[in-house]
């Protein structure tokens, strides 16, 4: 595993900070540029994000791709999850039944109440928290 959070997911927060800081229509050159992602990559974030609602688009000579009118206010936990990221730390705390160790292991519990602080976090940060 290259990280906790895969780069989709980590490009899904960018890009909606992105739109929601910048405001108005940009083309997808734009947002891969200011992100630093390639240009297919970033397109197919951002179908993705549409179709969470987190972003418009609009086609024709005017238009482009912008921020909901609700995005600054979604959590990148609501961001993560539509890129389909699960949080879970690991398979003991994701599901308790399938756990063989249970009945003495200590640290499933421990990583559980870790996951749940972090999981708690991620809820309360907010798109407009990282807006300057």
């Amino acid at each position: 595993m290259d990280s906790f959070i895969a780069r989709e997911g980590d490009y899904a927060i960018r890009i909606v900070v992105y739109l929601a800081e910048n405001g108005g229509m940009k083309k997808v050159e734009d947002i891969s540029a200011a992100i630093g992602v390639p240009k297919p990559t970033t397109a197919k974030v951002i179908n993705r994000l549409k179709k969470c609602g987190f972003i418009t688009t609009r086609t024709g000579k005017n238009g482009g791709i912008e921020a909901a009118p609700s995005a600054a206010e979604a959590s990148l936990y609501d961001i993560l999850k539509c890129m389909g990221v699960t949080l879970d730390i690991n398979v003991c705390v994701a599901h308790p039944s399938a756990c063989s160790r249970k009945p003495f292991c200590r640290v499933t519990h421990r990583l559980g109440e870790i996951q749940s602080v972090m999981t708690e976090q991620l809820m309360n940060s907010r798109v407009k928290d990282f807006i300057y």
